[in-house]
């Protein structure tokens, strides 16, 4: 069981706090079982406002339990506070001396960056009139999770780095359901088969499928895939050639296409947002990408899906 402890900072990104959770929830349904274990801190030890107006209650008002946290992530919005308590750096620190991981999501990277928990690491940190620093590689990947950080610029984001967090705590076959869960807004059910009866045959094959589901917004380099799969780059396109009849490359793409076509077809999310969910740097390749290969505009896919649920709720 992996404990997460969730420091909300006053104006914290309600987003960023309920995709990390839906996330962690889903995980624990689809295992059937209790695996993940979620509490939230607020420093002062007061109720924390979101950046929505919501009020949330910390689950604890101490510091205590810092060796028994496996993930602490530290939340906070653009208005970063001058002042770090002393209380939550030596829980932060704390933490980290007993092998937890160290994270933060939005202005939360910018906290970790300023007490020091980011020197001589590659991390994601969001732009602030702290910076530069020096001694932090900076990377403008959505999220990074490195040497016992995961660091996270925001947005729909999140998603993505906790399931890249599952795959390494708990495999990628779980982290993968997780994905497919977030993306299309439905859980399968935990008790029944689990396997998607399009998932190539090759376990490799599939390995490298669940890799690049959990990568859907920072696509990860092929030959980097291909060597944390202990193959060369060459090797893994012609056992996906075999096995799906597409090159990584086009296997990849058509993975984030169908990622991106979900969230049009089910959620409210702005396209742009959706873009970036599904790995595009731009809207506009996103949108040329959807037209070409889906022969519409995404704003068509969208229109479409509204008017097949109204179909079928007079049907």
């Amino acid at each position: 069981m992996s404990r997460i402890s969730f420091i909300l900072f006053p104006g914290f990104p309600m987003l960023a706090y309920a995709l990390a959770r839906e996330a962690l929830d889903i995980a624990n349904h689809m295992a059937n079982e209790t695996l993940f274990t979620v509490e939230t801190r607020v420093p002062g030890h007061a109720d924390a406002r979101a950046s929505n107006g919501a009020v949330m209650s910390p689950d604890r008002r101490d510091w205590d339990g810092a060796e028994e946290v496996d993930l602490a992530l530290v939340i906070c919005g653009e208005d970063v506070p001058r002042r770090i308590p002393n209380g939550f750096q030596g829980f932060l620190s704390r933490v980290d001396q007993g092998g937890g991981r160290l994270g933060g999501i939005d202005g939360g990277t910018v906290i970790l960056a300023r007490i020091g928990h980011l020197d001589n690491r590659r991390a994601v940190v969001q732009e602030n009139d702290d910076g530069p620093f020096p001694d932090i590689l900076l990377s403008d990947r959505p999220h990074i999770l490195d040497d016992r950080r995961l660091t996270v610029a925001g947005g729909v984001a999140v998603g993505d780095a906790i399931c890249a967090w599952i795959t390494e705590v708990a495999g990628s076959a779980l982290a993968d359901e997780v994905a497919r869960a977030l993306g299309s807004g439905r859980l399968p059910d935990p008790t029944g088969p689990v396997a998607d009866p399009d998932s190539p045959a090759d376990p490799v094959i599939a390995e490298m499928e669940a890799k690049m589901r959990a990568h859907l917004a920072d696509p990860l380099p092929l030959a980097e895939l291909a060597e944390s799969m202990g193959l060369s780059r060459k090797a893994l396109r012609g056992r996906c050639i075999r096995a799906t009849g597409m090159k990584p490359s086009d296997f990849y793409l058509s993975l984030r296409l169908r990622h991106g076509a979900e969230l049009l077809r089910n959620t409210a999310m702005p396209i742009s947002e959706i873009a970036t969910a599904s790995g595009f740097e731009t809207l506009a390749g996103f949108s040329r990408s959807v037209r070409n290969n889906l022969g519409v505009s995404p704003s068509a896919v969208r229109k479409m899906a509204r008017a097949a649920r109204k179909v079928a709720k007079y049907a």
